[in-house]
């Protein structure tokens, strides 16, 4: 009798046991401006940036704290004069602070719409408009989005931890 209610016992236990292991546990890290503006999921952290994902745009966004060169990546123009429609050569997927620029606003690559071209302008880094002379190369338009808060954020920024549970089906 002893040694069956300890079989059942161990029966109990490995079943209970198996039953949590396809269990998996996954943390969202969300980020606020002290405001309490959310503003997307913590993709990347560093000393000196911090990379979000905002889902409502499908797309990530850089915050760089030193915010060195304002207008980040390069951006290149078919134009002399860095007007008419911007475009980037590499089609990070990330929105392109342009406030700084004559341009103005956010954007985002529109993967569907690259085209090869010689551009005879670029912002640099600095969102300074400079000539340039480059080979003709595959290039993607930016175009403006909204982003989903007020800018610019408030800092210091926020950080809460949203958990989730999948539940994996055991198979036969």
């Amino acid at each position: 009798m002893k040694s069956k209610s300890i079989l059942i016992t161990a029966i109990i236990i490995t079943l209970a046991t198996a039953a949590l292991i396809p269990s998996i546990s996954r943390a969202d890290i969300y980020v606020y401006d002290n405001n309490d503006q959310y503003l997307g999921i913590l993709l990347y952290l560093s000393d000196d940036q911090l990379d979000i994902f905002l889902p409502s745009l499908g797309t990530g966004w850089s915050i760089e704290y030193d915010d060195v060169y304002p207008c980040g990546d390069d951006v290149y123009f078919d134009s002399n004069d860095c007007s008419g429609t911007p475009y980037v050569r590499e089609p990070l997927p990330a929105v392109v602070d342009l406030s700084n620029s004559l341009i103005g606003g956010f954007h985002k690559p529109d993967y569907n719409g690259k085209r090869t071209f010689a551009p005879g302008s670029w912002y640099d880094l600095d969102c300074q408009c400079q000539e340039v002379v480059e080979a003709s190369v595959e290039y993607y338009p930016l175009t403006q989005v909204q982003m989903p808060f007020t800018t610019p954020i408030a800092l210091p920024l926020k950080f809460k931890v949203r958990t989730k549970t999948i539940v994996v089906p055991l198979s036969d």
